[in-house]
């Protein structure tokens, strides 16, 4: 068993599972099992057989190679490669920062939000609709404050457009 040191705790490193083992001795068995069997087929091979062997398998390979190459790119099958442009998105040059000329979100906006703070406060000054303001509040936990801040952030644009 292997120890780990770290600091002054000794702790153990994590052994391999005894299926990986069995695996990975497996795949060495039969590998080795495979490479003793090629040795013996192919050991009274001449010089000349290993270069016929080898000329053989490469030309082999490279027509392969080629016949696909050539089916893709002329093939009848209609899987043929197709060259089409790369369109860029035009929001590409978009730096994702707040534009410094605020605008004044439309009266509607704002009076929804009014709205709907004074219903939230009105649930939250009721017996009834304490549990619901709750139960809101508790599940979106920045949601008044960010009423209040929309608020406070009309009344001094409005307050600078005048």
């Amino acid at each position: 068993m292997r120890l780990l040191f770290k600091g002054k705790k000794q702790e153990k490193a994590a052994e391999p599972h005894i299926v990986t083992v069995g695996s990975l001795a497996l795949y060495k068995y039969l590998q080795r099992l495979w490479a003793d069997r090629m040795a013996r087929h192919t050991g009274t091979f001449s010089r000349r057989t290993w270069i016929m062997v080898l000329v053989i398998f490469t030309l082999l390979g490279s027509g392969c190679s080629i016949y696909l190459i050539i089916h893709a790119l002329y093939g009848k099958s209609g899987k043929t490669v197709s060259i089409s442009r790369i369109k860029k998105p035009g929001h590409i040059a978009e730096t994702g920062e707040a534009d410094n000329t605020a605008t004044l979100p439309p009266g509607r906006e704002y009076e929804r939000v009014r709205q709907f703070r004074v219903y939230m406060d009105s649930l939250a000054r009721s017996p009834s609709g304490s549990i619901m303001y709750d139960s809101i509040t508790r599940s979106r936990p920045g949601l008044m404050d960010s009423v209040r801040f929309i608020e406070i952030y009309y009344q001094q644009s409005k307050n600078e457009t005048k």
